[in-house]
């Protein structure tokens, strides 16, 4: 019989510097908006931006000891490492291994662990918790240490607009078959299901030669910077060496409309159920009616089966498409905790940090309002408060990255 599998804790790690929507774009004016357009069309305010000598495993490393410490667990139980991650400083080692060495330096010695890398995109940080899932609850593993990190602004082409959605940021999930201490001021969660599903789809991604932080504008000092303090494209590509033609710069480009499509068409109907039915949030029968209708489940027997939903963590990709999702999906906003507001999309990380957040106290955010065919307002947004989540809570994590990949887990706080 197969054991049951804990998130037993989180941590999270942030880089020190914030840049706000006018800073970015006091910086890159050939973005060509203003901070109120980021903030109306995706929800995000500000972003949190590694230095220079700030990378992965370092990231990594200090949300590991934040979800060792405040749960008091002992990381010499832990018997795997999986980094989850898309911008790793090196091809190998694996940042796994690095961040186990780090951590034995930090008083968190693992000396029976093996370590390795997973990559699934934004995806990558629950496609990782469910491997460890599957790997405790099997018994081949007692504890694992998951950690989703990204430092995605190293990567990315600052003269895209897409730029403007990316933030840096961990994550860490201990998971272990024994289930949390109920006196704990912080609780747990059961993962009771989970769903996973790829459709190959290299369109969405534009994938170049690799990492440098050569690429960060705001790392280049003054070699990128003109009299008047700002960095131009020509002054960027100098610095760089290339232009972007040439595709011999270390970057990608999202092609962003067609991921959009992509997940409001195609994620909130596959999966979605399947894991409720897994986690017996839905009996049999109940299952056997909802595939009876296809893709066009009643709304009203939709909303009834996501009423059993006390909270929904999407990835936080961009606020006007996870309030679609939220809809698609009949889930309130109240229900929806999101913290892209303040960190923007952090690729790996993002379901993490908001499920930490979330797990200790509420947060808030303000809507995107909707808008028609043509870009007119036709709904303004609204503030949202999400309550902290409690004992006994359904919880319900979504992620989709490039691939395309989507995964569902739901779980119960306890």
């Amino acid at each position: 019989m197969a054991r049951s599998a804990y998130i037993t804790a989180v941590g999270t790690a942030l880089p020190k510097q914030v840049l706000s929507n006018e800073q970015l774009l006091a910086s890159m004016p050939w973005l060509d908006t203003s901070p109120d357009w980021i903030r109306e069309h995706t929800g995000i305010r500000t972003r949190h931006v590694a230095d220079a000598n700030e990378h992965v495993t370092d990231l990594g490393m200090r949300a590991a000891c934040k979800a060792f410490e405040d749960a008091d667990i002992s990381a010499a139980d832990t018997d795997m490492v999986i980094l989850a991650t898309n911008t790793s400083q090196f091809v190998y080692p694996a940042g796994a291994a690095i961040i186990q060495g780090e951590l034995a330096k930090n008083g968190h010695a693992m000396p029976k662990a093996a370590s390795l890398d997973v990559q699934q995109g934004c995806a990558s940080l629950m496609a990782s918790t469910i491997l460890a899932a599957s790997m405790v609850q099997s018994g081949s593993c007692d504890q694992v240490l998951v950690i989703g990190a990204d430092v995605a602004t190293r990567m990315v082409d600052w003269t895209d607009r897409n730029c403007m959605l990316l933030g840096d940021g961990a994550a860490a999930c201990v998971i272990t078959h024994q289930k949390p201490d109920a006196n704990r001021a912080t609780p747990g969660l059961e993962i009771l299901g989970s769903f996973m599903k790829t459709v190959p789809d290299h369109e969405a991604i534009h994938q170049f030669s690799g990492l440098d932080a050569r690429n960060h504008p705001l790392q280049h000092g003054e070699h990128a910077k003109t009299r008047t303090g700002r960095i131009t494209r020509e002054t960027l590509y100098q610095r760089l060496g290339d232009a972007p033609e040439s595709g011999a710069n270390q970057h990608f480009r999202m092609m962003g409309r067609q991921v959009y499509r992509f997940v409001r068409r195609t994620v909130p109907g596959t999966g979605f159920f399947d894991v409720l039915h897994r986690a017996s949030l839905i009996s049999d029968d109940e299952f056997a009616q909802i595939q009876s209708h296809g893709r066009r489940v009643p709304a009203e027997l939709h909303a009834a089966i996501s009423s059993r939903i006390d909270r929904f963590i999407p990835h936080g990709a961009n606020l006007s498409l996870v309030q679609e999702l939220a809809e698609q999906l009949h889930i309130p906003y109240e229900r929806m905790a999101v913290t892209l507001q303040e960190h923007g999309n952090t690729s790996a990380a993002s379901v993490g940090i908001t499920l930490d957040r979330i797990l200790r106290g509420s947060t808030s955010y303000e809507t995107v309002g909707k808008r028609d065919g043509e870009g007119r307002l036709t709904k303004g947004s609204e503030q949202v408060v999400v309550a902290p989540l409690e004992r006994g809570h359904n919880v319900m994590l979504l992620s989709f990255g490039a691939g395309t990949s989507w995964n569902y887990i739901a779980a119960r706080t306890v």
